[in-house]
């Protein structure tokens, strides 16, 4: 047995790949009816109920003695009733269903003593969800709740996840060692990482440094690493799946205050403790409520969540400690003199406070239309903002302005319809749409940045060169589709992946122009700069920051996929599955033409560089991606091991600010 172990294991390792993720949002129950024998029982009455929310779903079990419900809620918990002809009715509750997995329960039945008549339940049956022969971590509400977080966040959750990391600095999450920009992170199906790829965490919001979703709202979220599935796919690095709560049949709510400040934090990290001192004030408040139950009892429900974030973190500086040539009252006559000069107020640079500051909303509407079909219904808002302020130093001294606002704003939502059909078969229809706009603009009013170098330090002002013209907005929308069949121990699995994005990208920097001069007296004296430097827009004379909509670089995505896949249950302990997958991506829109560049600078160029016949006007134009799986599950009972494996191609997306600057102007 050591030895057949050891074997399995082997060939496990040697075909983990890439990661591939996908919508997933629901669950499976795969029921096996047996005789006390050990012989499948086909024509087995099964009924599903869960019992949260009244539904339930009846079937019977086909050759092989076997029944799958596919496309379950996740959580639950369910009943599952089995009963046949002259056999003891068998019940099992409390089940309750992990994101994306499959909760294999096995029936022995026992004969009756006396004679029934017999029982013939109506119903159709469901299949099950594709195997995924990988590592993976589901987390629900139990887990949770018991798991510590500070930041409430889903950071603080997944650094229990064994193969992520997470950067301290902006919350980035790596996965697999991967960039997090090569994540894919889904909302109910629907698209919330980064896709223009800006943010260090990967995720919408993440420029302004807020979570996209209260943690309350979610029930349960998936972490995947190498799930062999055609059907999920789009990225390369990690996948993370988040469902949102439920109404159920029983109205329940709850209302929450997070305070956190420098009372309830330890001191200075990452120092010798015997030096550690007191963090300096701030003050991190979160306000929550949420609200569900229902509206038609077994027939309609609803959730609602709100949240509130105020969070204020010092960036305190001891002006004594500056090093550079300026005395403090220097530093506050330069103050008045671009007051009275300018009119221009730089604000202070004493201590500058980041703000941040969130408002969350989350619901949902799920309907038991009938027996055979589902439907749910999900929206998410985030609205928010972040001052990020440059803190001084003992070699910089930073007025306020010389800091930016991000306002952030995201727009989701999702539409689910889960239907099962009489002939054997069931289908789940996704539909989700994510607007997410990023607005970085300046601190007070308009005002060249200015650089003074002041012996050994430096003074800085103005409007933030970077924050003069910077605007993204991004649109994406998605259709998933996923029909399947049974076939004895074969489900057939065939469907359709598609996404649509659009973005626009304006990106001036120096807009109001960025002075340096070699000392205080030098700006004072009006002299002339060292240097000077201003961007601005050729297409949008007279206009200035994001008003340059001409200058933007504005263009149009298309990624198709379709897959077919047949997961064979060889037997209770081993599950095969085979697939293949066709991606293509493609961009829509054809950049503009710089004829300078192509008649004059690329014969220039060339003589140096070899630019593989790359002209201005031109677009990469990606292959149709074909990807074969293989994926294995295999049950060692006695030992209660489980040993998952595959190997295949996989493609996933690429961050589009990278093909985006092909587009600019």
């Amino acid at each position: 047995m050591l030895k057949r172990i050891k074997f399995l294991l082997v060939i496990a390792l040697a075909f983990i790949s890439p990661t591939l993720f996908s919508q997933t949002t629901t669950s499976t129950i795969s029921v096996s009816v047996k005789s006390g024998s050990g012989e499948p029982l086909v024509g087995a009455s099964i009924t599903v109920t869960n019992t949260a929310t009244g539904v339930t779903y009846t079937g019977i079990s086909r050759a092989g003695g076997r029944f799958d419900l596919a496309n379950l809620a996740p959580g639950g918990p369910y009943k599952v009733q089995v009963s046949f002809v002259g056999m003891e009715t068998s019940t099992r509750e409390n089940i309750i269903l992990s994101l994306g997995e499959t909760s294999t329960q096995e029936f022995i039945m026992g004969d009756k003593a006396a004679e029934l008549k017999e029982v013939i339940v109506a119903g159709t049956r469901r299949a099950a969800e594709g195997a995924k022969g990988g590592a993976e971590t589901t987390v629900g509400r139990d887990k949770m709740a018991n798991l510590p977080t500070v930041g409430r966040n889903l950071s603080d959750y997944l650094r229990y996840v064994p193969q992520a990391k997470i950067n301290s600095v902006d919350g980035g999450i790596s996965l697999g060692g991967q960039n997090n920009r090569y994540n894919s992170f889904y909302i109910d199906g629907a698209v919330n990482n980064d896709v223009f790829g800006l943010a260090g965490s990967g995720t919408n919001g993440g420029q302004a440094g807020i979570a996209p979703i209260s943690m309350d709202a979610i029930d349960q979220f998936q972490v995947v690493l190498s799930p062999y599935d055609v059907s999920l796919g789009n990225f390369t690095g990690g996948g993370i799946n988040a469902t949102t709560r439920s109404g159920t049949n029983t109205f329940t709510g709850s209302a929450y205050y997070f305070f956190r400040n420098q009372d309830l934090s330890g001191k200075t990290p990452g120092v010798d403790k015997s030096v550690a001192t007191k963090l300096a004030d701030f003050k991190n408040e979160t306000y929550g409520i949420r609200f569900g139950g229902p509206i038609i009892k077994n027939k309609l429900f609803f959730f609602l969540s709100g949240e509130i974030q105020r969070d204020t973190r010092p960036q305190p500086f001891n002006a004594s400690t500056y090093t550079g040539a300026s005395s403090q009252a220097q530093i506050q006559g330069l103050a008045d003199y671009l007051r009275n000069t300018y009119g221009y107020d730089p604000g202070g640079y004493i201590d500058n406070p980041e703000r941040v500051e969130a408002n969350r909303i989350t619901t949902k509407i799920d309907w038991n239309i009938n027996n055979a079909n589902k439907l749910s219904v999900s929206y998410r808002n985030t609205d928010g903002l972040r001052n990020n302020t440059s803190r001084s130093s003992t070699s910089t001294i930073n007025f306020l302005n010389n800091g930016y606002v991000m306002p952030v704003l995201t727009n989701s939502g999702s539409v689910e319809l889960n239907s099962r059909f009489k002939n054997n078969s069931n289908n789940k229809l996704l539909l989700t749409f994510t607007n997410q706009k990023d607005d970085r603009g300046a601190i007070g009013s308009p005002f060249p940045r200015v650089s003074i170098t002041d012996g050994a330090g430096q003074i800085v002002f103005g409007t933030e060169e970077f924050s003069t013209g910077n605007l993204l907005k991004q649109n994406n929308y998605a259709l998933f589709d996923v029909f399947k069949m049974y076939k004895g121990k074969h489900t057939l699995s065939f469907g359709t992946d598609n996404e649509f994005s659009s973005s626009t990208n304006i990106f001036i920097r120096q807009n109001y122009g960025s002075y340096v001069y070699p000392n205080l007296n030098a700006f004072l004296t009006n002299a002339p700069a060292q240097t000077y430097n201003r961007s601005y827009s050729l297409l949008d004379p007279g206009k200035s920051g994001d008003e340059s909509i001409n200058a933007a670089a504005k263009f149009n995505a298309l990624r198709l996929a379709i897959f077919a896949m047949d997961e064979f249950k060889v037997n209770d302990d081993l599950t095969l599955t085979f697939g293949i997958r066709a991606d293509h991506f493609r961009f829509l829109t054809t950049p503009r033409t710089d004829p300078f560049f192509n008649d004059t600078a690329l014969a220039k160029i060339t003589q140096y560089y070899d630019l593989d016949g790359a002209r201005s006007g031109q677009i990469a134009k990606p292959q149709t991606a074909i990807s074969p799986r293989f994926g294995f599950i295999y049950k060692l009972r006695d030992e209660g091991i489980t040993i998952r494996g595959g190997g295949g191609w996989f493609t996933g997306r690429n961050p589009l600010v990278w093909p985006g600057g092909v587009y600019n102007n």
